[in-house]
């Protein structure tokens, strides 16, 4: 496949638009100490940025489908790189709660509208490799925010994380200005009756369960890790806990790498088994390692969670011979749910119960994932 200059400048944005989503996770124990808040507190600033990309399928439609891609990006970039600097000047934690949801309500429009630019710019036929690129350009920029968050929190300090991150906004509004072509938003607006038409098939029913319950415990991980990390190491700083994700980054190659694995297992769901059991062995490991074995067990969790993840997707895809937007819009609003509340509960659990107990409890929950996958129909795949 050769990428045409303006998928490139799409993927790079990609790549910066997502890192703004993630910059804070390695930052949670130093601004939970900062602030004098508990972990579950900290978690919001995952779940306010989360939350609006769930809502998204239900109030945005009508919105973004009014105003032409190109547009869309160049407003919504400007406005987050403002976001992100205001940062700077934030000394209350309720005023980061704010700038983050207010960055939630941006990122809505900019993610559709970069995924709708990946689908148009695609040649005829490679419209899932193009896709495939969009996913694995997500991945990068989830790891290069955290990157970027842990590096500059500890040479200098959390207020020039969110800065850099703001000034690193400006590439893809020039490079923007490069693109030869708009794109149409083509967004499928949830309501309640088209809802209910998808979830009256019993594979949607069960394909949601099982991603709400993955996403849940693997959101749930990737914030708590960097407390249980504290606790055990407890000089860590925000960039030794960055390296946590590192693993992260095997989520590229394992998404583009899916539909072969499923082939050669026989199908979906024996694949979708696979990723369930891979993701469990990794929570199992993390009863038991310190600090470079949480970087190794990380590998096995993200794998598990990405073979799963692009399975899921690509067979809601699959399955959807009608409703195709709405199925895909259901799907964007479960993953991003799912997330908001694995950033902000396991908080409090891993108070109340501790780090031992919170693994039980998510491998109790990656059980009713299996449970749900087994539900499956054997011709769903």
């Amino acid at each position: 496949m050769i990428l045409t200059r303006n998928l490139v400048v799409t993927l790079i944005a990609t790549v910066i638009a997502f890192s703004t989503l993630y910059i804070p996770q390695p930052m949670l124990p130093l601004l939970a100490k900062q602030f004098a808040i508990s972990p579950g507190q900290a978690g919001l600033l995952m779940t306010l940025a989360m939350l609006p990309l769930a809502l998204a399928p239900v109030f945005y439609g009508y919105f973004l489908q009014a105003i032409p891609a190109r547009l869309m990006l160049q407003i919504a970039l400007s406005l987050l790189a403002l976001n992100q600097v205001c940062f700077v000047f934030a000394e209350e934690f309720w005023q980061l709660l704010a700038l983050r949801f207010m960055q939630g309500m941006l990122l809505p429009a900019i993610f559709t509208a970069l995924m709708t630019y990946c689908a148009s710019m695609a040649a005829p036929g490679q419209v899932r490799r193009s896709m495939g690129l969009y996913i694995g350009a997500t991945i990068i920029g989830g790891f290069l925010g955290r990157l970027v968050g842990g590096v500059f929190a500890s040479s200098f300090d959390w207020h020039s994380a969110f800065l850099v991150m703001g000034l690193m906004q400006l590439l893809p509004l020039f490079l923007l200005t490069r693109v030869e072509a708009d794109a149409d938003i083509n967004f499928a607006r949830l309501d309640s009756r088209s809802i209910m038409r998808v979830l009256a098939r019993r594979n949607y029913r069960f394909m949601f369960l099982s991603l709400a319950a993955v996403f849940f415990v693997f959101s749930g991980i990737l914030n708590i890790i960097p407390f249980h990390l504290r606790d055990i190491e407890p000089g860590s700083t925000p960039l030794v806990i960055s390296m946590l994700y590192l693993g992260y980054l095997v989520g590229a190659p394992i998404s583009l790498m899916s539909d072969s694995i499923s082939r050669w297992l026989g199908d979906e769901r024996k694949g979708l088994l696979l990723g369930l059991t891979v993701h469990g062995c990794g929570l199992v490991m993390l009863l038991f390692v310190s600090l470079q074995g949480l970087i190794i067990t990380m590998f096995f969790l993200a794998a598990g969670f990405f073979l799963m993840h692009a399975l899921l997707s690509g067979l809601a895809n699959h399955l959807a011979q009608e409703h195709k937007g709405v199925v895909n819009g259901l799907y964007v609003s479960i993953y991003y749910f799912s997330g908001a509340l694995g950033s902000w509960l396991p908080g409090y659990l891993y108070e109340g119960i501790g780090w031992q107990g919170m693994i039980l409890v998510f491998l109790l929950i990656l059980g009713i994932g299996g449970w749900s996958i087994g539900r499956l129909d054997r011709s769903a795949g």
